[in-house]
């Protein structure tokens, strides 16, 4: 059904990309990365409160990059028992979401992909 993945606003948005449970948890056991995402957060916000008629092509790669590290955030399997920091965690999410859509849309990291926004990714 369409309607459920089309957001209304921005905290409709985040409500279904950015999954309360992993948040619990990163709260009360990877902090680091927790304050990490919240920051994330708060820059997607300001992002979203910027865009106007003369610079949304200039926002939108920013808001490509912001959803694509709350959906490695939420494809990451967190744990209690933590088999990757979270530097490693902060580093893995940074280095890897230019790349994601990429990746989802069947690209080798070194294939030139056709053009497209989801490709141009900030």
């Amino acid at each position: 059904m369409i309607s459920s993945i089309i957001y209304t606003d921005t905290k409709a948005y985040l409500d279904k990309v950015v999954d309360q449970a992993l948040l619990d948890l990163l709260k009360s056991d990877y902090p680091k990365v927790y304050d990490h995402v919240q920051q994330l957060i708060a820059n997607f916000e300001e992002t979203i409160q910027q865009i106007d008629h003369s610079n949304f092509w200039q926002l939108m790669p920013e808001i490509l990059g912001y959803d694509s590290r709350f959906v490695l955030l939420n494809s990451l399997q967190l744990s209690e028992d933590k088999f990757l920091t979270e530097i490693e965690v902060i580093q893995m999410i940074e280095r890897d979401y230019p790349n994601l859509n990429k990746e989802f849309c069947g690209y080798s990291l070194k294939e030139k992909e056709h053009e497209s926004l989801i490709f141009n990714i900030q």
